[in-house]
C-alpha cells in the first residue's frame, strides 16, 4: 500500500473520531448545561407514600391479672406494590416460598387445593366457607373473562364422561366430571361442581402465566400466593400485602441478604399474639388475616385488607374492644426507592385489655383432670362395666353462684393455639373433634342430673311437699303397657326398692319411681315452665360464638320437629332427664347456680373488666345481667341441697369419692342414656355445688360414654381441690394490673 492511500485512510479516521467527539461533547453539554437542572431535580426527587400503621391488639388476662394472651414484637414479610416487579413476580414468589419452607414459616395461602399432585380439594363440603369463596372466584373470573382459555378437542368419543377411576386428573369433589365436547374447541363457564382440582390448577397455571418448566408442586406454591394476593386485592390503594407473619430473625436476615433477588419484598415490624398458656383454647380463640368477605362487611369500620381480627372464641367476641384503631405513617423515598425518612402521621391507638372471670389455675386443673380421668376410664374399661362405651370427650364448667361469672370452661380433647395453623389438617381429621367446644356447642341428655329440676317444679307447684313420702314399688304401673313398663333402676338391677321416701331421699338415692309419680301429678307443662325459667333448652347468651340451644323435651319441641304428638307417659322419661332432653354443660351448671341463689337466673359471662392498654382507666366494668327472676322458697332450696348432700355422704352414689372430704358439698350423679349405634352407651355426668352452707360455685362435668356419674366424680373433686386451695392462698395481683378488682 502506497503512502498516499495510507494518508487518506488516516484522514478519514481522524474525521470520524472528530465527529464522534463532537457528538459526545454536544450530548454532555445538553445533559449538563442545557438540561442539567432538570435532570438534577429528577435525581433528587423524593416520593412520599402513606402506609397503615396497625394498632397493638389488647391483651387478655385471667381474673387475677395473669396474662393469657399478650403481644410480642414480630416481623412480617410483605410485598410493596410500588416496588413490586410484575415481570419477575413468579420467580420472586417461588424463591420466597422456598425460604419460608426451609425455615418452617407458614405463609398465607388459602387456595383450597392440596399441596402436591394428584391435586384434590381440601374442603370437606361444597358448603364450607373455602368452597363458597372458590365458587365466587370462579364465577368472577368467568364474568371478567380472566381465563382466556379454550378446552382442547379431546381424543375420546363425543360426550364421553370420564370417571374418577378412569382418569384421576378429572376428579371432582362430588364425583361429577366435565363432559367433553368432541365437536370443537370452545370457551366454557367454570363451576366448582364441574371443575376438578387438577383442572383448576391447569387454569391457574395459564391465568398466572406460570412457566411450563415449573413442577406441579412449584406451580401450586405460586398459584397459592397469587390467589391470596388477588383475594387481598393487592394494588396501589392496598399497597402492602402480607406474605407471612411471625417470621424469626434468621428468616428476616436471609430475606434481606437476598433482597437483590426479591424485588418488592420488604420487612415490617408488628405485634404478634403471644400465648402464655396452653389452656382455654376453645374459650380464648384465635386471630387471623381478614377474609375478603369479612372485609366487605367491615371496611366501613376502618378495617384494611391486611387487618388481623378475631376468628373465634373471645378474640372474636371482644373484637370491638381488642382491635384498637390503626394509625398511618408516611415513608419518603428517592427515585431509586431508598428510604430517606419515616414519619408518624396519625398514631395508632392500642386496643383495650380484657380481664376475664376465668381462673387460670382452675381452668388448667379442669383440663388436666378431664384428660387424665378420661384416659383412665378407657384403660380400666370402667365405662363398659357401667353401661358405657369407650370414654371419648368431655367438658367441665364452673360458675359463680352469685354473678354468673365463669371460672372454668374446659372441653376435651383440646388443641394448642400456638400451633393451630400447623396442626389444622390433623385436627380436622381427628375423629374425636378436638376443635369442637363441648361445653357450649355440645347438647347431651342430662340423665339424673335433671332430677333437681323435677324436684324444684314438684315442690314449688305444690304437688308434693318436703314431707310427702312415696313408696317405691319397683315397676311403675300407671302408664305400663305390654311393650314397656317403667321401673326404678334398683328394681331393674336387683329387684330392690327404695321404700317409703321423701323428695330429699329420692334425690340421694336417685329414685326414678318417686320422680315418675311427681311428674305425672304435675304434668309436662308445669315441669317445663320451671325448666324454662332455669334456662334449659335455650341459649344462655354467653359471649363465645357457636352456642347451641339444646332441646327441652315436651309438646313444643315435638311439634317443632314435626314428630308424633306428645303422650302423657313420655313425661316420666323427661322427668328423669331422658326422652328428648338435650342440654349443654354450661346450661346445666347455670341452672344449678340459679336454684342455689334463690332463683336469680344470671347470664353466664367471661368478662370481668375492660381496661385501657396502659391500665390507667377502666373502659367497662361488667355488671351481671339477670335473664329471669324466680322466687324459690328457702324450704325448696334446702330440700334439694339436703338430697344432693346425701349423694356424696353415707351410702350415696358418689360417697366413695367424697366421704370425709374436708369441705361440705352437694352433688348429683347421672348416667345419661344415648341412642344410635351405641344404644347401650351412657354418658357420665355430675352436677354439684360448694360449700354446702354458703354455695359459691356450681360445677357440671360430663364424660361422653363415660358410663356413670361415679366415674366422673374424681374430676369434680380435683376442681374443688383447686378452687378451695386458691381461696386460702390466692396468687397476688401484679402491680401493673392494680385496677383489677
Amino acid at each position: 500500500m502506497n503512502r498516499r492511500s495510507q494518508m487518506k485512510r488516516m484522514t478519514a479516521l481522524c474525521v470520524l473520531l472528530a465527529l464522534f467527539m463532537g457528538l459526545m461533547t454536544l450530548r454532555l453539554a445538553d445533559l449538563q448545561l442545557v438540561n442539567g437542572a432538570d435532570y438534577r431535580q429528577q435525581a433528587e426527587r423524593t416520593i412520599v407514600r402513606a402506609y397503615s400503621q396497625p394498632a397493638a391488639r389488647g391483651e387478655i388476662l385471667d381474673r387475677y391479672g395473669r396474662p393469657l394472651i399478650s403481644n410480642a414484637l414480630g416481623f412480617s414479610i410483605t410485598f410493596d406494590y410500588f416496588t413490586w416487579d410484575d415481570e419477575t413476580q413468579n420467580e420472586t414468589i417461588l424463591r420466597l416460598c422456598q425460604i419460608a419452607e426451609d425455615a418452617g414459616l407458614e405463609y398465607y395461602d388459602s387456595l383450597p387445593i392440596s399441596a402436591a399432585a394428584p391435586f384434590a380439594y381440601t374442603f370437606s363440603s361444597l358448603e364450607d366457607e373455602e368452597a363458597k369463596k372458590m365458587r365466587s372466584f370462579l364465577a368472577e373470573s368467568d364474568n371478567r373473562k380472566l381465563w382466556d382459555i379454550k378446552v382442547d378437542k379431546p381424543k375420546v368419543p363425543a360426550q364421553k364422561v370420564w370417571s374418577k377411576e378412569q382418569d384421576p386428573a378429572t376428579q371432582s369433589v362430588n364425583g361429577v366430571a366435565m363432559v367433553a365436547n368432541a365437536a370443537s374447541s370452545r370457551a366454557i363457564t367454570h363451576t366448582l361442581e364441574e371443575t376438578s382440582a387438577s383442572q383448576l390448577m391447569e387454569l391457574l397455571r395459564k391465568k398466572y402465566e406460570i412457566d411450563e418448566s415449573c413442577t406441579s408442586a412449584q406451580a401450586r406454591r405460586i398459584a397459592g400466593v397469587r390467589y391470596e394476593m388477588e383475594q387481598q386485592e393487592f394494588s396501589s390503594w392496598n399497597n402492602l400485602y402480607t406474605f407471612a407473619s411471625q417470621a424469626d430473625v434468621d428468616t428476616v436476615s436471609l430475606v434481606k441478604e437476598r433482597s437483590g433477588l426479591l424485588p418488592g419484598v420488604t420487612i415490617t415490624v408488628d405485634n404478634v399474639r403471644q400465648y402464655n398458656t396452653a389452656c382455654a383454647a376453645h374459650v380464648l380463640g384465635r386471630v387471623g388475616k381478614i377474609w375478603k368477605e369479612e372485609y366487605d362487611e367491615l371496611k366501613d369500620e376502618g378495617y384494611g385488607l391486611n387487618a388481623i381480627l378475631g376468628k373465634d372464641g373471645l378474640e372474636k367476641a371482644y373484637e370491638p374492644y381488642l382491635r384498637g384503631k390503626d394509625g398511618t405513617r408516611s415513608v419518603e423515598t428517592n427515585a431509586a426507592g431508598d428510604i430517606l425518612a419515616e414519619r408518624e402521621m396519625e398514631p395508632a391507638q392500642p386496643g383495650a385489655n380484657m380481664v376475664l372471670t376465668l381462673d387460670l389455675d382452675l381452668q388448667a386443673v379442669a383440663e388436666e383432670s378431664l384428660a387424665r380421668n378420661i384416659e383412665q376410664i378407657r384403660q380400666n374399661n370402667q365405662a363398659r362395666r357401667s353401661g358405657g362405651w369407650d370414654a371419648e370427650g368431655g367438658a367441665a364448667v364452673v360458675i359463680e353462684v352469685d354473678t354468673g361469672g365463669i371460672l372454668a370452661c374446659a372441653s376435651y380433647p383440646t388443641y394448642n393455639l400456638e400451633t393451630f395453623s400447623a396442626d389444622f389438617q390433623t385436627l380436622m381429621e381427628d375423629p374425636l373433634k378436638p376443635m369442637f367446644n363441648r361445653a357450649i356447642s355440645g347438647a347431651y341428655p342430662p340423665g339424673s342430673t335433671f332430677k333437681p329440676v323435677t324436684a324444684l317444679a314438684a315442690l314449688e307447684s305444690g304437688v308434693v311437699t318436703t314431707q310427702t313420702r312415696i313408696r317405691d314399688a319397683g315397676p311403675y304401673m300407671f302408664y305400663a303397657s305390654s311393650n314397656y313398663t317403667p321401673a326404678c333402676w334398683i328394681w331393674n338391677d336387683r329387684r330392690g326398692s327404695h321404700g317409703n321416701i321423701n323428695i330429699s331421699e329420692a334425690l340421694k338415692y336417685s329414685c326414678n319411681y318417686y320422680f315418675y309419680e311427681a311428674s305425672r301429678l304435675m304434668g309436662i307443662e308445669t315441669l317445663n315452665t320451671y325448666a324454662k325459667q332455669l334456662g334449659l333448652g335455650q341459649k344462655t347468651g354467653v359471649e363465645i360464638p357457636g352456642e347451641v340451644a339444646g332441646t327441652l323435651a315436651g309438646p313444643e319441641s315435638r311439634e317443632a320437629r314435626g314428630g308424633d304428638p306428645w303422650m302423657p307417659g313420655e313425661t316420666l322419661q323427661a322427668a328423669i332427664g331422658q326422652s328428648e332432653q338435650q342440654f349443654t354443660p354450661i346450661q346445666m351448671a347455670n341452672y344449678m347456680a340459679t336454684i342455689l341463689n334463690g332463683g336469680t337466673h344470671y347470664q353466664p359471662h367471661f368478662l370481668k373488666q375492660a381496661v385501657s392498654y396502659d391500665y390507667s382507666e377502666i373502659v367497662e366494668d361488667y355488671q351481671p345481667v339477670v335473664l329471669d327472676q324466680m322466687d324459690i322458697s328457702p324450704e325448696t332450696i334446702e330440700a334439694i341441697k339436703e338430697g344432693m348432700r346425701g349423694v356424696v355422704t353415707d351410702d350415696g352414689t358418689a360417697a366413695s369419692i367424697f366421704r370425709n372430704y374436708p369441705i361440705a358439698i352437694g352433688g348429683k350423679t347421672g348416667s345419661a342414656q344415648t341412642t344410635g349405634d351405641r344404644s347401650r352407651s351412657a354418658h357420665g355426668v355430675f352436677i354439684s355445688f360448694a360449700p354446702y352452707d354458703d354455695p359459691q360455685i356450681a360445677v357440671f362435668v360430663l364424660v361422653e360414654h363415660g358410663g356413670s356419674g361415679g366415674n366422673v366424680a374424681p374430676i369434680v373433686r380435683d376442681i374443688y381441690d383447686a378452687y378451695f386451695g386458691k381461696q386460702t392462698d390466692p396468687t397476688p395481683v401484679t402491680p401493673e394490673n392494680q385496677l383489677i378488682a
